[in-house]
């Protein structure tokens, strides 16, 4: 039987304690940044918000005014994270491109504020903004904005953006809309809690909308907006659009509804009280 030398032995050793100092720091890292340990967030660190850029949420986000601190400090942080980490690619010219991050930021940052999961690892690996409406080779048609579940991209138009946030309760929000979306994706087959919890909100909303009761009550009301009667999917990022720009309205004329899309959420922004999950 041939004898292992002592140089093998060395080296054996060397290259285990090697892998076992490489797992250390792989579980010190994911605990401490709560996130995996990959080399582009290696090469992506969190990058603090900025003043001028709190000064703009401030501006443009009306939901922002009624957050507690707690609730603020805890978007700010997240704010952080999701522009640091998710790519944004802009083709055309386009100006205020911080400004244009931060619209979708926002938005991916608002509607998962009350969840553990705001990463969007699952859904979204990319962000594509064209100046303006942009020819879609997938769908064949002029969009303003859509979500790509196949390629786990975002994709919208700078200016629609900017329309989404300039008027804040005309329940017309371009980012709010794709987002809501996206999130019925990144909860798909999900073993947490609030994952199912927020698929079987959907199933109870997806039951309600093709009861010939309620079409004939969408069929009454100009509360939620005509894009929401193509199907399913749209109805959900249309009614997205309207808990969160016009909360109260909702609650007073759809207050079933409104119960259902509040605990997918985890969020109300007619009662701040709600703590959030960290």
């Amino acid at each position: 039987m041939q004898q292992i030398s002592e140089a093998d032995k060395q080296l054996a050793a060397i290259i285990l304690m090697c892998g076992l100092f490489f797992f250390l720091a792989k579980a010190i890292y994911e605990n401490v940044a709560k996130e995996r340990l990959t080399l582009f967030n290696l090469l992506h660190p969190v990058k603090k918000i900025t003043v001028k850029e709190r000064q703009f949420i401030s501006q443009f986000l009306q939901p922002f005014h009624i957050l507690n601190p707690e609730q603020r400090r805890t978007f700010l942080e997240r704010f952080a994270w999701f522009k640091s980490k998710k790519p944004f690619i802009f083709y055309g010219n386009i100006e205020n491109k911080e400004e244009i991050k931060a619209y979708v930021t926002a938005s991916a940052v608002l509607l998962t504020m009350g969840m553990n999961n705001y990463r969007f690892e699952k859904s979204i690996v990319r962000v594509i903004i064209y100046p303006s409406k942009y020819y879609s080779k997938i769908s064949r048609r002029h969009h303003i904005g859509e979500y790509n579940p196949r390629l786990r991209t975002l994709v919208f138009s700078a200016e629609g953006l900017k329309d989404g946030f300039g008027i804040p309760n005309d329940n017309v929000n371009l980012g709010i809309h794709e987002v809501a979306h996206a999130l019925m994706i990144e909860t798909l087959r999900k073993p947490t809690f609030e994952a199912k919890s927020f698929q079987v909100g959907l199933v109870k909303i997806k039951k309600l909308y093709e009861t010939d009761a309620f079409s004939e009550l969408l069929s009454q009301t100009t509360y939620f907006r005509e894009y929401g009667k193509i199907n399913f999917v749209e109805f959900f990022a249309v009614i997205t659009e309207n808990f969160v720009e016009t909360p109260q309205v909702f609650k007073q004329d759809f207050p079933d509804l409104y119960e259902i899309v509040r605990r997918m959420y985890n969020f109300d922004l007619n009662d701040t009280s709600w703590k959030i999950k960290s």
